[in-house]
């Protein structure tokens, strides 16, 4: 038994692993008291590449000797890299039962809430890695890289230095701490550093946007966009729905800063090319080029839009002097009488983070709130206010469509402005609004032609009032009133629309 067991460690050295995995499963079945010759099994499976296999075998070595922090770990962290990031904290916690110091517990459960999003909590745990070892470079580059998540820059430069200290050939830590810098607007040691940067590695897809980001901030725009494009034909097939958004967004930024229509058609052409059918880059070069052939934006767009702005979208709002949550809430306090004892259901459509309901609870404070969103990250920070009876996840018209609820009041603040086309959406929505129901909700206004809808540079869609009314007509609402003001700021610009108060009086069948 010693030779064979000799003869699998000599495989295993010699990276045979499918003979040597084969002699540790026959080890393991002559000795099934002992969960070392799984465990050398699933490594050898790991190092093939069958992840699911070296899975199966680390929970049967788990299911002779459960406190095995080799089998622990080794799960955690093959999770891991499948990005089951859910599945990686119960074992990881596991370990840290078992041995409350474990730094490599103490990293994989790090990763696990960092890929979450949960930078907080993964901020702790990369502390106490520290604490634990303060010359490790991982605890202190991922302390360097959560704390810019945070928004903490001095914190993450000061690690970041040290990162540096520890490994000054490596580019990662220059490259934090030059994001740091542009967020500080400390132009000049963010490019000290991403120069250092690109020095060590020129070939960098981080670093290119993080160079594209430095020469947004000085106004630089051919340059934004030539490292910009640069991150993403360096990531080719290997890029991913934010890398797309973040282009289109320097797209947008540059036609409009600079009206260089030249500049952004030539980066428009590369990415179709590349990109043939994305709906996504579809839809951006319709709205850049002001090709009316789109009547919604695609929906993985919007969903994965508003999930990168789900951590700060409530702050950003503010920002922009973003009036329409409060604006509805007034206009159905007008119309919608509170009545003491019976609690009336109102859906809020696309509800976000929440801003509509708690701005409705302030005049309706007994009354039960639904809201339905199609980003998942939105919901979580609405879940976290308590504001709502219930949630739902998905886009507004397979919800609708599933429906059977009815609502006193449906309200809607700017979730039209990602639809043109309106008459599929009121089909839906008009059967969950009670007979003598309200729907309150903003649209922004068509000031580029008489189109029912116009399809912005932006990517979002206005209205002209007079389409709005027809379909409110059509659907059997009567329009009791259309406040035009001003929704919110893009920047200097003021974005005008209206906030439309309609009641259900007439029960419409669709054919």
């Amino acid at each position: 038994m010693e030779e064979l067991e000799q003869n699998a460690l000599n495989l295993l050295k010699n990276r045979e692993y499918d003979k040597a995995a084969k002699i540790y499963l026959q080890l393991a079945m002559a000795h099934t008291d002992d969960e070392k010759f799984l465990i050398a099994a699933a490594s050898c499976y790991d190092n093939m590449g069958d992840k699911k296999m070296a899975l199966s075998l680390y929970k049967k070595a788990l299911g002779i000797n459960a406190q095995s922090l080799t089998a622990l770990l080794n799960s955690a962290t093959i999770l891991y890299e499948l990005k089951r990031y859910d599945k990686v904290i119960p074992l990881a916690e596991r370990v840290l039962a078992l041995q409350n110091d474990n730094f490599s517990a103490l990293m994989n459960l790090g990763n696990a809430y960092y890929a979450l999003e949960r930078y907080d909590t993964a901020l702790e745990l990369y502390e106490k890695m520290y604490k634990i070892n303060p010359q490790s470079y991982n605890a202190i580059l991922n302390i360097a890289n959560t704390c810019y998540n945070l928004g903490q820059f001095i914190r993450a430069i000061e690690f970041a230095t040290l990162a540096i200290d520890k490994r000054p050939m490596s580019a990662e830590p220059y490259i934090i701490a030059g994001n740091s810098y542009i967020e500080l607007a400390r132009n000049e040691e963010a490019t000290s550093c991403l120069k250092k940067a690109a020095e060590i590695a020129p070939t960098s897809d981080w670093l290119c946007n993080s160079i594209a980001n430095l020469f947004q901030k000085m106004g630089n725009w051919k340059q934004c966009l030539h490292y910009a494009w640069k991150a993403i034909a360096l990531k080719g097939p290997h890029v991913t729905l934010d890398d797309q958004i973040n282009f289109a967004y320097f797209l947008y930024e540059v036609s409009e800063e600079t009206q260089n229509h030249e500049l952004v058609e030539k980066y428009l052409t590369r990415w179709e090319e590349m990109f043939p059918d994305n709906t996504i880059i579809h839809h951006t070069c319709s709205a850049l080029r002001n090709v009316q052939d789109v009547s919604m934006m695609d929906l993985t767009y919007v969903k994965g839009l508003f999930d990168g702005f789900a951590p700060s979208f409530d702050d950003i709002l503010g920002e922009l002097d973003y009036k329409v949550p409060q604006l509805i809430a007034e206009n159905l306090k007008n119309h919608l009488k509170t009545k003491l004892f019976k609690k009336r259901r109102i859906l809020d459509l696309g509800c976000g983070t929440g801003l509509c309901t708690e701005a409705l609870k302030q005049y309706f404070p007994n009354e039960e709130f639904y809201g339905v969103d199609i980003s998942d990250k939105m919901l979580e920070v609405a879940e976290n206010k308590g504001i709502y009876q219930e949630l739902y996840a998905g886009d507004i018209i397979s919800f609708l469509k599933t429906n059977q609820q009815l609502f006193h009041a449906v309200v809607a603040g700017d979730v039209f402005t990602y639809i043109g086309e309106l008459k599929p959406l009121f089909h839906v929505l008009t059967p969950a609004v009670k007979f003598n129901g309200f729907l309150v909700f903003s649209i922004s206004k068509n000031m580029v032609n008489n189109s029912d809808y116009f399809l912005m540079p932006s990517g979002r869609f206005v209205h002209t009032i007079n389409y709005v009314f027809r379909l409110l007509k059509y659907c059997g609402f009567k329009v009791l009133s259309a406040e035009e003001t001003t929704l919110r700021h893009e920047g200097a610009r003021e974005v005008k629309g209206y906030v439309i108060v309609a009641q259900k009086e007439i029960e419409v069948v669709f054919e």
